[in-house]
């Protein structure tokens, strides 16, 4: 005990001092990554080609006019049948008519933008294309613009036709541009004279056919306000029976009414003119001026089969 309190007193031995702690250090696990996804991109959509239709030729019937009645091209339906060129067709002959196939509206991307969200937030409904149907008529009755309601749906333009049934999206917050200061009129270039097609100058009508149909190529696609105007006269019967009618098709029916009544060839001039409407007469008539040039006189003949008139009894 003595030799402890020697030893304390020199300083050897410290009484009352904690024990100095050891300090342990604890290892940090390093971060874990976890990686992006891979984006997978979106398929693009692929149109579905439409089965053709079957046709049974008519009278009066040409290749012509049933790729006009069906909005197709000449080429697609000589294809389509293994026609040659000059097409003879048969009446009671079965035509397989192609139908023309839509390019769908693109679908959206996964991810989508600031911009694309806004679009998609847009308004829109749905409408069911019915018979006798435009895009004009469409958008007129849902109050948008007809080349955005176009643009909208994937259709080449205002003036492509739309098949029955189809469904397309109204953009209804595309309102047509509000008309604000007249400015100065840009006269439109004039359009060159329509080529017409058929009948060939000069082809004789058969007395069995009740009507005659006058085809013609297309100028260019016709702007809002703007048809063909035909002209037909009946040159032989010397009593000024002539007919000037409007369309925007690149055919023309001449009806019965023009047949000549007894059995003797009558010959007929038709020519065809691009035409503009500038106003309206004051029964609600349009006005309409030339754009363009006068196609080249055509003549055919068309004689009648001489069924005699029933006498109109007076009362």
């Amino acid at each position: 005990m003595g030799a402890v309190l020697v030893m304390g007193a020199m300083g050897l031995i410290k009484f009352g001092e904690a024990p100095t702690p050891t300090i342990t250090f604890t290892p940090t696990p390093p971060p874990t990554f976890t990686p992006a996804p891979t984006p997978t991109d979106t398929p693009a959509p692929t149109p579905t080609p439409l089965p053709p239709l079957e046709y049974t030729v008519v009278a009066g019937d040409t290749c012509i006019s049933i790729a006009v009645k069906s909005n197709i091209g000449l080429r697609a339906l000589l294809d389509a049948n293994g026609l040659p060129e000059a097409c003879p067709l048969v009446v009671g002959q079965k035509l397989q008519v192609p139908q023309p196939t839509y390019t769908p509206t693109p679908l959206p991307t996964n991810t989508l933008e600031p911009g694309q969200l806004t679009e998609t937030a847009r308004p829109r409904t749905t409408y069911t294309v019915a018979a006798g149907d435009t895009l004009f008529s469409i958008a007129a009755n849902f109050n948008v613009d007809y080349q955005a309601l176009a643009d909208e749906n994937g259709i080449p333009g205002p003036d492509y036709p739309v098949p029955v049934g189809q469904v397309l999206t109204i953009p209804l917050d595309r309102v047509p541009p509000t008309a604000g200061p007249s400015p100065t009129a840009t006269p439109l270039p004039p359009y060159p004279a329509p080529n017409l097609l058929s009948p060939p100058n000069g082809a004789a009508v058969s007395p069995v056919e009740q009507t005659v149909v006058l085809q013609w190529a297309a100028v260019d696609v016709l702007k809002e306000g703007e048809a063909y105007l035909v002209t037909i006269e009946d040159l032989t019967c010397n009593c000024a029976k002539r007919v000037l009618k409007t369309t925007t098709e690149t055919r023309f029916i001449v009806t019965v009414e023009m047949k000549p009544p007894e059995a003797a060839p009558h010959i007929f001039k038709w020519t065809v003119v691009t035409v503009r409407q500038t106003g309206v007469t004051d029964k609600g008539d349009p006005i309409f001026e030339p754009a363009g040039a006068t196609s080249a006189e055509r003549t055919f003949t068309w004689t009648g089969i001489g069924l005699p008139t029933t006498a109109t009894v007076s009362p």
